[in-house]
C-alpha cells in the first residue's frame, strides 16, 4: 500500500513527485558509498546551494521508532493513521513504528478535516502538524474516542492552539523532532504538560545555545543536490565525542528539551536576543482570535545594514491598518520592518512558510 520494502537492501529515495526526474541521477552519484539499508529523504527546504537530503539507514529508522514505542508503551493493539507524506520522516517514521509493534497502518494522508476523522475513527495514535491541528478546531471536530496520542511536530504549535483543540478532546502531545536523528528527538508525555521529555536513545547538550545530539539515530550522511554533489558526514560535523552540532537554538534543562528556534531565528533589539518563537506565540494567539489563524506569518531576513529585518507577511484579508497597529503592539519592543501583502502564504507538507 505504501510502496515501501524494508527487506530491499539497495537504497530507497522516497520524495515528492516533482523530485523524481532527480532519482537516478541522484542514486548514480551516491554509488561510491556504502548506503545499503538505507532510505534517502530529501528535506523539507532547500538551501541556496540546492537541494538538500539525507540518507537515513533502517538501523537508525528503526532505534528511533523503538524509543517512541516504548516512550508511550505503544503495543501491537494500538492502530496507527498516517496522516503526513511519506517523503518527511515524520511519515516514514510512522510505518517504521507500527513495522516494529505489527499494528495496523490506516492511510489518511489525503487531507480533508471532515474525511479525515471518519477515517481514524478505530485509531488510537496519529502524528499531524499544527496546520492540521488548525482545520480540526476551525471545523470544531472532536476526537474520537479511541484516539489515545494525537503527536504534533513539524512547525511551531502555539499554547493557544493547543488549548482550542484540548477543549475539543484531542489528545494534543507537543514533540519535537528533525530528520537528522530519524524523527523524535524530545515529547510530552501527556496533553496535560508542555514539557517536552528527552527520549532515553538521545543524549543531549548544548554548546553556546546550540543544541548538539549524540544517538543511535543519527543520520549517515547529509547531502546538497546542486550542479554538484556535496557530502556530509554527521562524525565530520560534530565537535567532539560524536557529538552532532545541529542547526537549532534551545536549552536543556535535566532531561527537559526547550526549543529556541533555528539559528538564525533570533536577533538583537537593545542588546537582548529576541527568538521568532516566542514573537509567534504572541501573533498566533491574536491570529486565531479573530479568525486569520495561517493568514499572517513573521519571517526574518538578513540586512546588510541591520544585521536582521522583521518582515510580517499577510495574505489580503490581513492588510488592516488596525491588525497590524495590534500587532506591532504585541510584540513591543521588537519592531515589524516591513509589512509584505502576498496573494498566497504558500506552505509545504509541514505546514512551513516557504520562503523565495
Amino acid at each position: 500500500m505504501f510502496n515501501i520494502d524494508f527487506n530491499n537492501p539497495s537504497p530507497q529515495v522516497i520524495c515528492h513527485p516533482n523530485y523524481e526526474p532527480l532519482v537516478p541521477g541522484l542514486l548514480e552519484k551516491l554509488k561510491p558509498h556504502d548506503l545499503r539499508d538505507h532510505f534517502i529523504l530529501f528535506s523539507s527546504g532547500t538551501t541556496g546551494g540546492g537541494l538538500k537530503g539525507y540518507a537515513l539507514s533502517k538501523k537508525a529508522l528503526f532505534e528511533n521508532a523503538k524509543a517512541v514505542n516504548h516512550f508511550f508503551n505503544l503495543t501491537q493493539h494500538d492502530t496507527w493513521a498516517l496522516s503526513l507524506p511519506l517523503y518527511h520522516v515524520g511519515g516514514l517514521s510512522v510505518l517504521m513504528r507500527a513495522e516494529l509493534n505489527k499494528n495496523k497502518v490506516i492511510d489518511a494522508r489525503n487531507w480533508d478535516p471532515l474525511l479525515w476523522r471518519k477515517t481514524i475513527e478505530e485509531v488510537t495514535v496519529t502524528s499531524t502538524v499544527p496546520t492540521q491541528l488548525y482545520d480540526l478546531v476551525k471545523h470544531n471536530i472532536t476526537s474520537p474516542r479511541a484516539l489515545k496520542y494525537l503527536m504534533v511536530g513539524g512547525d511551531f504549535l502555539s499554547t493557544s492552539l493547543k488549548e482550542e483543540a484540548l477543549k475539543l478532546g484531542w489528545p494534543v502531545i507537543r514533540t519535537f523532532g528533525m530528520s537528522e536523528v530519524c524523527s523524535q528527538l524530545a515529547s510530552s508525555k501527556s496533553p496535560s504538560t508542555d514539557e517536552m521529555e528527552i527520549l532515553p536513545i538521545h543524549e543531549v547538550k548544548t554548546l553556546e545555545g546550540r543544541l548538539l545530539v549524540k544517538s543511535k539515530s543519527l543520520f549517515t550522511l547529509e547531502f546538497i543536490l546542486g550542479d554538484e554533489l556535496e557530502i556530509n558526514y554527521h562524525t565530520d560535523l560534530s565537535t567532539n565525542d560524536d557529538f552532532y552540532l545541529t542547526k537549532d537554538r534551545a536549552e536543556v534543562k535535566s532531561n527537559l528539551l526547550f526549543p529556541m528556534g533555528r539559528l538564525g531565528e533570533e536577533f538583537k533589539i537593545s542588546g537582548h536576543l529576541v527568538n521568532l518563537n516566542q514573537l509567534k506565540e504572541a501573533l498566533y494567539t491574536y491570529l486565531l482570535k479573530i479568525g486569520l489563524y495561517e493568514k499572517m506569518d513573521f519571517l526574518i531576513e538578513k540586512d546588510d545594514r541591520k544585521g536582521n529585518r522583521l518582515i510580517l507577511i499577510t495574505a489580503p484579508e490581513g492588510q488592516n491598518e488596525d491588525i497590524i497597529n495590534e500587532i506591532k503592539e504585541l510584540i513591543k519592543p521588537s519592531r515589524i520592518d516591513e509589512v509584505r501583502v502576498s496573494s498566497h502564504l504558500e506552505r509545504n507538507a509541514l505546514g512551513k512558510l516557504k520562503r523565495n
